[in-house]
């Protein structure tokens, strides 16, 4: 950040929110792009929703939502706000909850996560164990709870 950026920055806050000739911000030209082509873009670049990826998982699983919903330990009004609502996004542990449930292997777990926005990080001990468990097929709560517990981590 420049100094002048920073002294725009500091005027903009000793007068309360209010720009004066001394702070503005210049304005940056935009990159020439079509809309047409920003639009085919994300047409071709765009991937399957949080709950379309659900959803189409649970199908190919041949499970009944009652029981996915069950297994995972999750409310089934929680369930309900996950079908009904294609934009939310549970929290990350739900969603694990989820590829436990739905017994997914590696690859399907991963891509679920990343279609809510969250990964299983290597530099975290937490998530190392969760995908110790994935990668090793424990799927039983039981048995993932007391991996959990053995290391000290929150529980299902």
């Amino acid at each position: 950040m420049t100094e002048e950026l920073l002294q725009a920055c500091k005027s903009y806050i000793e007068n309360g929110g209010a720009l004066s000739e001394d702070n503005v911000i210049p304005h940056f030209k935009m990159m020439d792009i079509s809309v047409s082509e920003a639009d085919a873009y994300l047409r071709y670049n765009r991937d399957l929703s949080f709950n379309e990826r659900l959803f189409l998982l649970i199908d190919r699983t041949g499970q009944k939502d009652s029981d996915v919903y069950k297994k995972a330990h999750i409310d089934r009004r929680l369930f309900s706000k996950i079908r009904s609502n294609k934009n939310y996004i549970p929290c990350k542990k739900t969603v694990i909850a989820l590829c436990l449930a739905l017994e997914l292997n590696r690859e399907d777990a991963d891509a679920l996560l990343i279609s809510a926005g969250y990964s299983l990080s290597r530099a975290d001990d937490y998530d190392l164990a969760i995908a110790f468990c994935i990668d090793k097929k424990v799927f039983d709560f039981f048995d993932v709870n007391e991996v959990m517990v053995h290391f000290g981590f929150e529980v299902f």
